[in-house]
């Protein structure tokens, strides 16, 4: 029996064993058999009070019961009944290629590798069933959705390069100190004097290096050699010629001028801060031989140049207030306006500078004051700070990625609930026919769903990779525009929820008319049209037989 999600594994396994448990008790309380007897004491009912058809009344009240016991019968056997096991050893994954750096693989679910292990072992032992219908669905369900997920092309998963940054923490404080150490002693007085000085005669792409710390302007234009670490570093020897001065404080360290302080192979802030970021995030980044800023960018790359390009995107994502305690970015990528979008200040509409915000705030905030008084004018204000918070694109990373992450246990979740919700359905719905496929249909739909939401990674990242492709390296890329960013945040909202929810509107309605007035009402139909123009037509041979024989 295969999975679609690691999560599944747990789902698809203790749903079958509660909907086993469930038939146990239906059947020993006899509730199964209800619909039956409701269906033949119904049929009889209907007999009576349609009176007596020249005594043919009980034998068509009889073919009725008989046909829709066969019906029911069928249904109870095939679609109610469990028979075949559902056991983990049986179970399996079969892991897709959705990102371009994985490679397909078969995950059994006894030895998953991973934390879901732990719960799995618990129910290792138990053993679930499976009615004959809902297994033949749930393999033809699967094998439709994995040979159109295995169509969609895989794409590099640039959706979550921001969030995945920004949870990439430094876990040495010194090191977090000496970054921001260096962005006032060498950054700062560094890029003051460039603006007082030389700032309109750069280039765009001169000016865009130079919001950074390891500015690749900066360390060649000489203005880094101007100024040095005003604290002793214990990374660097003191060098009594460089260091002249300075001579109290030899025994904690050396004053590197701010090139060495940066640039050093050995000790240097730019090697330091590599060698601290996880090593699979960094092999993934820069040094596979796939690594991600490669990939995205239409410029080729020197590894060096590949972790000037990571370090960049690092500094732009962590801002100072998850490292040293400051809410000021380590690295300046963005305007004043996606600053404040960044950190959020949109959600205090009263001291934003956003005018727009302002506006709204005020009027939403009178209107509910002069209405419906002053309680419910602070409840309009958090309103308006709920619109601001919505407002924040890199700021919501951390939603998106775990949108795009969990939203694949509604999935699981909600399979686990129709399993166990089986039993009372069929009964509820009299073993009937049309019952049955209205289930089908939305059984078949929660499945597709894995479909679905490949679709929507794959759009989701193609879609950035368009719209963050300035200067050739894609999401990389040293700036970012906040109206793509409120673009991206909303349209990836709409392919992993709205979507889906449409999607599923649609299947329920197919579902639903599917059972109703799908094929069975249609046969029904046609049925009785038939049986009554063949009895309309016997019924006029017997009276032309009759005339003639009078005459």
């Amino acid at each position: 029996m295969g999975v679609a999600s690691y999560f599944e594994f747990v789902t698809t396994l203790f749903g079958w064993i509660l909907y086993q448990g469930i038939w146990a008790v239906l059947v020993d309380t006899g509730i199964v058999f209800i619909p039956l007897i409701a269906m033949v004491l119904g049929h009889v009912l209907d007999s009576h009070k349609g009176g007596d058809d020249e005594g043919s009344a009980a034998i068509q009240s009889l073919k009725k019961v008989e046909s829709d016991f066969i019906a029911m019968l069928g249904v109870l056997i095939f679609a109610a009944i469990p028979m075949l096991d559902v056991e983990l050893t049986d179970m399996e994954y079969h892991k897709p290629a959705l990102r371009c750096t994985d490679t397909p693989e078969t995950i059994p679910g006894t030895a998953t590798g991973t934390t879901y292990d732990a719960t799995l072992a618990t129910i290792a032992d138990e053993t679930g069933a499976i009615p004959l219908w809902w297994a033949m669905l749930h393999w033809v369900s699967k094998a439709v959705t994995a040979a159109s997920v295995a169509a969609v092309p895989c794409s590099y998963d640039v959706a979550s390069v921001e969030y995945r940054l920004a949870e990439a923490n430094l876990d040495d404080p010194v090191l977090n100190q000496e970054l921001e150490q260096f962005k006032n002693d060498c950054w700062r007085p560094a890029y003051s004097r460039l603006s007082r000085t030389t700032m309109a005669s750069l280039t765009t792409a001169e000016k865009q290096d130079a919001t950074w710390l390891g500015s690749e302007y900066l360390l060649g234009s000489g203005l880094y050699d101007r100024y040095h670490s005003t604290v002793p570093n214990p990374q660097f020897a003191f060098d009594a010629t460089r260091d002249a001065g300075y001579e109290a404080y030899q025994v904690e360290g050396g004053f590197p001028d701010c090139r060495a302080w940066w640039s050093d192979g050995a000790v240097g802030l730019r090697r330091r801060v590599l060698d601290n970021i996880p090593a699979d995030l960094r092999n993934e980044m820069i040094y596979n031989a796939d690594n991600l800023i490669q990939e995205t960018s239409t410029v080729t790359l020197s590894a060096s140049e590949r972790e000037d390009v990571f370090l960049r995107k690092y500094l732009a994502v962590k801002r100072a207030s998850e490292a040293v305690g400051s809410d000021m970015p380590l690295a300046v990528t963005y305007g004043d306006g996606a600053g404040q979008v960044r950190q959020g200040r949109f959600a205090d509409w009263r001291n934003s500078e956003n005018p727009v915000l302002q506006r709204a705030g005020n009027v939403l905030n009178t209107g509910a004051s002069l209405i419906l008084g002053e309680p419910v004018r602070d409840a309009g204000a958090a309103g308006v700070a709920l619109i601001g918070s919505a407002l924040k694109a890199p700021a919501a990373m951390g939603e998106g990625y775990a949108m795009r992450n969990g939203i694949s246990l509604f999935q699981s979740l909600a399979l686990m609930m129709m399993i166990i919700a089986l039993p009372f359905l069929l009964i509820f719905g009299r073993y009937g026919l049309r019952a049955l496929i209205t289930l089908s249909v939305i059984y078949f739909g929660f499945h597709f769903l894995t479909f679905i939401w490949a679709v929507a990674f794959w759009v989701d990242n193609n879609l950035i990779h368009l719209l963050t492709s300035a200067g050739g390296l894609s999401v990389f890329a040293s700036g970012t525009s906040v109206t793509q960013s409120l673009i991206l945040l909303y349209v990836s909202r709409f392919l992993y929820i709205v979507f889906p929810i449409l999607y599923l509107t649609a299947v329920g309605w197919v579902g639903y008319h599917a059972g109703t007035s799908g094929l069975l009402e249609g046969y029904g139909q046609k049925s009785g049209a038939i049986g009554a123009a063949g009895g309309h037509a016997v019924g006029q041979v017997a009276t032309k037989v009759a005339t003639k024989g009078k005459a």
